[in-house]
């Protein structure tokens, strides 16, 4: 009777963080109604908001989405958060040698894309250059402070949570992280192949949570990489 309960409890978990999984990334992927259903209630004609008040209401969308992430994780990540003060110099080295694995993994598959197929960038890129034009600012905010706390909690912390067996985490992990990269801006289906790159990377990223249990070391190096990008983008526009 006692191992049947045990089994009752541990399936009502898994089903929970299941739930809790897609619950965030449906918020994920709809979290601009939080700003769009209050502006069509006030009767804004969205059509007419400029690029820069579309980011800005996405931002601020964003901004609830991570206040749901803490209200569920809150123990979690305090907890974490010492964790990490604790043993910051470990894990910071930990973190950079596999964020160095994972860049250099990813400009290795960019590469061999880029010079055996016809793709010469992928389109995912081209929007975030094209945003960062627009509006540089939000797209720091967005692309290097926002989108790794985000992504992070959603696709490591929740699969990590999910899958118990950590070679399955890491590659769905990092399948579902580079789908996401590619599934909503491409344009011929040459463009999976840069699934390829972009899963490589939160691959490693997953890797790092499943070695030291603090997702807080794979967020750094996700918001070290993003921000450092959208800088460099920005400094060699110009902006």
């Amino acid at each position: 009777m006692l191992k049947c309960y045990i089994g009752d409890d541990m399936i009502i978990d898994r089903l929970k963080k299941v739930g809790i999984f897609v619950l965030l990334f449906v918020l994920f992927l709809y979290s601009d109604l939080f700003y769009i259903i209050p502006l069509y209630l006030l009767k804004v004609d969205l059509s007419k908001l400029s690029y820069t008040a579309k980011l800005l209401g996405s931002n601020i969308s964003s901004l609830i989405l991570i206040g749901i992430i803490v209200l569920i994780y809150h123990k979690y990540l305090k907890e974490k958060f010492k964790d990490y003060k604790k043993h910051f110099n470990e894990y910071f080295d930990f973190g950079m040698k596999w964020w160095f694995v994972g860049v250099i993994g990813m400009v290795v598959l960019n590469l061999l894309i880029t010079n055996f197929t016809p793709l010469k960038e992928a389109t995912n890129e081209a929007l975030v250059d094209d945003m960062i034009v627009k509006a540089p600012l939000l797209s720091f905010i967005s692309a290097g402070l926002i989108a790794p706390f985000v992504e992070e909690m959603i696709f490591r912390k929740s699969f990590s949570d999910m899958f118990k067996n950590k070679w399955i985490m890491i590659i769905a992990s990092g399948i579902t992280f580079g789908l996401l990269h590619v599934v909503f801006s491409y344009n011929t289906l040459l463009d999976f192949l840069y699934v390829l790159p972009y899963g490589f990377l939160g691959g490693t990223f997953a890797y790092i949570l499943s070695q030291k249990d603090n997702v807080l070391i794979p967020i750094t190096f996700h918001l070290i990489h993003n921000s450092v990008l959208t800088l460099v983008t920005i400094i060699s526009m110009g902006l």
